[in-house]
């Protein structure tokens, strides 16, 4: 836990508690995530190249083959499920990237750990950039069934409170509302990385208020519109 709330080590239980749960909390959020055009392949292949370039450099090559050989699956994917798609992922092909980068996430955070490798390529707020690699799938999933759950609506009902929802009824097109999705991603990982060395709460905090404030800009901004 590298320190977060206290806790730097957990029992064997607990930690096959906590593992199976990001399993399928992550896998899930791919599957959540996959509204539109190109969006689940994209956050996928976004989340590959980071992760394998880290097991790269750090020597862990299996793993690095993995990323990779999901990433290259994925830019041919990407290619033919642009708007007009040809091909659509499905809840199948959701479903396998997300448990892969669920995987990946789940290894770099214990690799870190016990990490041997170069300095340079060490990271101090594992958790933190972890999250951050995936903020997209992650908080819009908890996002929409905090807002279910408030309006006293099953989490697994459908709605289009998702914010790439948002963004295509504030007139975006796919492929604009995915870039800018993107974007937003590619920043908060930048700014996490850069600011890996203070507390992981702290970090975790700022990524949080900053997606809230960018989905309640945006939806608030939908408000005026309808």
């Amino acid at each position: 836990m590298y320190g977060i709330l206290g806790i730097y080590h957990l029992s064997y239980t607990s930690s096959c508690i906590i593992s199976l749960l990001a399993v399928i909390g992550i896998t899930n959020s791919f599957n959540l995530i996959d509204g539109i055009d190109t969006l689940a392949g994209s956050v996928g292949l976004l989340s590959t190249i980071l992760f394998g370039s880290w097991f790269f450099l750090a020597e862990h090559h299996q793993y690095a083959i993995m990323s990779f050989s999901l990433a290259g699956a994925l830019l041919g994917f990407l290619y033919y499920n642009r708007t007009p798609a040809k091909i659509f992922m499905g809840d199948t092909g959701s479903l396998l990237v997300g448990l892969i980068c669920s995987i990946m996430a789940i290894k770099f955070v214990e690799f870190n750990r016990a990490y041997i490798g170069p300095k340079q390529f060490q990271i101090f707020s594992v958790p933190a950039v972890a999250i951050s690699v995936l903020i997209i799938p992650l908080f819009d999933t908890l996002r929409v069934m905090i807002i279910r759950l408030v309006n006293r609506k099953s989490p697994l009902s459908p709605d289009r409170n998702h914010v790439h929802h948002i963004l295509v009824d504030l007139g975006f097109s796919h492929h604009k509302s995915v870039l800018i999705l993107i974007s937003m991603n590619i920043l908060l990982v930048l700014m996490t990385y850069k600011l890996q060395h203070i507390t992981g709460e702290f970090l975790l905090g700022i990524e949080v208020l900053l997606m809230i404030l960018f989905t309640s800009i945006l939806s608030l901004k939908r408000k005026k519109i309808s």
